[in-house]
């Protein structure tokens, strides 16, 4: 057995779900409000038997394991770990038995030492008192300097790797780790950090990644702010400052307010703004993108550089655009940077948080507070720089919006503005004059998910003999159901009795979720009777008749009017007659 089964079996899944979803007993399952979306109505159900859990009102499904990634927002190895942990199961294949996890582990391992070695030295030894001083002077509490493990490294050549070798690790883990440099002439190393503030760079897991160390005196001549290089376990691409610490505060808000700097994060977290991190500059790659789409679908920019004029940035928004992420930005007025107005006026920066606009509206201001719209120069400059990022919008009803938008702005004609995003080489959709509706399964769809839900939840080897009599299973069109019911046929036929486990695990995994979602239908009160079952699958099998007939005299009608031959034509017509006449006697079944 496998660690996954091994956890698997050991666990309950309610159980499981319980610790976090209040779940009230529903028949064989159990029901509540689901905890990935916003709803009154329980549409939130839980199977024992099966092991899986489903919401009928966002789609959201899987087993237990699915559960945990998505409600602690962590990938599969460590739900497998948290789960194996919970359910006493010492997994046989962990990742870092791997050389590449072993290196990891021990990188890890350094740094967490680094990070305790320089916050003693910032909060407890005399070589740290300058450094206290210069964080007092910019309002850093002790509170703070505690919660991101602020610390200092010493103004020496090999400080930390003095202390690091006392420990047992040798140079060449430290320089990997990145904490140490080899020499010019190769015959030593030096501590890469030495005489600055050290902020502690954590995944969002608290893993101790790297660091960024920032010089106390402004005048210095050296570089304002050093990072630790590209290593096994830290690509800047992949890291927000202050995640570990704020990553609950953006869940709850489903927002996150981004910064450029550690200290802007740390002023803002001071002043109350508990969803707030940095990316380390200005441009948000696909890293950062996918990390905060595990948190929440709102993004607020709060940065001191220009975005409009930032063309890394705007490589960022269009990713984060792509990704879903809807976009906001603070227009920062009070102070440089979000660190400055979050020391004079916690209150402004709530207030330019709060009154924040739409990233496209932020892009469409500036370029005309900056261009005079009212000459053919002006619009040519201004159509310049908006229409390059109205023509990388993937959702054609924002674009529409933000055509007509421009077109208004600068006195134009939309079919102007849309002449102009096709010389952009990206296609251009026109809005249409109302929104379309959203796509959702058609009738013919849930019905046959609602037959399948029945077949599975109640006496299934007597209720499919009954539907092969009823309907051809050809005439299921949601390829799906129609390769489980094809399944099912060979898997009665081989086996005496019908188990869903047995069954379950006989399918392949593209197949799974429509099975959950069938068995995980809430049928109510049907299942409890075997009369209420009855009459509610002949009306299901009629309801699906009806809607396979009209189809057909859909398709044979379309025939009529397409052949060209006589012969064929009457053919179609008697086809049409039959079906007509099929769909008649149905109805009157339906009636009496």
């Amino acid at each position: 057995m496998s660690d996954i089964d091994e956890v698997k079996s050991r666990l309950n899944i309610v159980d499981v779900i319980s610790q976090r979803v209040v779940l009230k007993k529903a028949g064989r399952n159990f029901k509540g409000l689901c905890p990935f979306h916003n709803e009154k109505t329980p549409s939130f159900i839980v199977s024992p038997e099966r092991g899986t859990f489903h919401c009928f009102g966002c789609g959201i499904g899987g087993d237990v394991f699915s559960f945990v990634m998505e409600y602690e927002h962590i990938d599969f190895v460590e739900a497998l770990e948290q789960l194996a942990s919970k359910a006493g199961v010492t997994l046989t294949h962990r990742t870092e038995t791997t050389p590449e996890g072993k290196l990891k582990q021990r990188i890890y391992e350094v740094n967490h030492l680094a990070s305790e070695f320089y916050h003693y030295l910032l909060t407890t030894h005399r070589l740290g008192e300058k450094a206290r001083a210069y964080l007092a002077g910019r309002k850093v509490s002790d509170k703070s300097i505690k919660t991101f493990l602020l610390g200092y490294s010493p103004n020496s050549w090999d400080g930390l790797l003095k202390f690091l070798q006392k420990k047992g690790y040798e140079e060449s883990l430290l320089e990997k780790a990145g904490l140490v440099i080899r020499s010019a002439k190769g015959k030593g190393f030096y501590d890469r950090f030495r005489g600055r503030i050290m902020f502690t760079l954590k995944d969002h897991r608290g893993n101790v990644v790297g660091f960024a160390g920032r010089v106390l005196d402004p005048k210095e001549k050296e570089a304002k702010y050093i990072n630790t290089s590209e290593t096994p376990v830290y690509s800047k691409s992949n890291v927000l400052y202050g995640l570990d610490v704020t990553k609950d505060a953006i869940s709850r808000a489903n927002e996150a307010i981004i910064v450029e700097g550690e200290l802007d994060v740390i002023s803002s977290f001071q002043a109350g703004v508990g969803n707030v991190i940095a990316i380390k500059g200005s441009a948000l790659t696909e890293g950062h993108v996918n990390l905060l789409r595990r948190f929440c679908e709102r993004i607020i920019f709060a940065l001191d550089s220009d975005l409009s004029g930032d063309v890394a940035s705007r490589r960022g928004i269009e990713i984060a655009e792509r990704g879903g992420l809807d976009m906001n930005v603070a227009l920062l007025t009070g102070g440089k940077d979000p660190d400055d107005i979050a020391r004079q006026s916690p209150g402004t920066l709530k207030k330019l948080i709060k009154d924040a606009v739409p990233i496209y509206d932020y892009f469409l201001t500036s370029a005309l507070g900056r261009f005079d719209a009212s000459f053919a120069f002006g619009k040519k400059k201004i159509s310049e720089e908006i229409l390059p990022i109205l023509a990388k919008i993937d959702n054609s009803i924002v674009q529409g919006h933000y055509v007509k938008k421009l077109a208004v702005a600068l006195d134009l004609t939309e079919e102007t503005i849309s002449e102009g995003l096709k010389k952009q080489k990206f296609p251009v959709v026109h809005q249409p004059s109302e929104s379309p509706p959203a796509l959702g399964p058609s009738r013919q769809q849930k019905l046959e998910i609602f037959l399948l839900a029945m077949l599975f939840q109640g006496k299934t080897r007597e209720l499919f003999e009954d539907l092969k009599e009823s309907v051809a299973l050809t005439d299921f069109m949601h390829p799906p159901v129609l390769a489980i019911l094809t399944r099912l046929e060979s898997f009665l036929r081989r086996m005496q009795v019908f188990l869903m486990k047995d069954f379950s695990d006989s399918l392949p995994p593209e197949l799974i979720p429509t099975l959950d979602e069938a068995f995980l239908w809430d049928l109510g009160e049907i299942t409890e009777s075997e009369e209420l079952l009855a009459k509610e699958w002949i009306r299901a099998i009629s309801g699906f008749r009806h809607v396979v007939l009209r189809k057909k005299m859909q398709i044979w009608t379309k025939k009529v009017k397409e052949l060209e031959k006589e012969e064929e034509r009457l053919q179609a017509q008697e086809e049409l007659r039959k079906l007509a006449q099929e769909l008649s006697l149905l109805e009157k079944e339906r009636e009496s």
